[in-house]
């Protein structure tokens, strides 16, 4: 580090969330400084900008594309009730 250091203005909600972290480093036996926690959060940051972009710009998480798949049925062109749906899948 070069020790030179720069003020950050956070809410104080995000402030609570940081000590909150540092805490629950603390549990886990790692001491680390917020400014330190700051820095490494940065550093995760431009490692995963992908997932950082997706939480900042508002768009929720990809739907379970199994989810998607039950809103939105294929029509297989079958005339059937789920009573007969094993013969038509399976043949018995």
């Amino acid at each position: 580090m070069s020790g030179k250091y720069s003020s950050v203005k956070l809410r104080v909600e995000a402030k609570r969330k940081l000590e909150e972290l540092q805490l629950k480093l603390r549990l886990r036996g790692i001491k680390a400084s917020l400014h330190e926690i700051l820095e490494k959060l940065v550093e995760i940051g431009l490692e995963n900008e992908d997932t950082l972009v997706e939480k900042l710009s508002g768009k929720e998480e990809a739907e379970d594309p199994m989810l998607e798949m039950l809103d939105k049925p294929m029509d297989w062109k079958l005339k059937d009730t789920s009573v007969t749906i094993d013969k038509h899948l399976y043949g018995e």
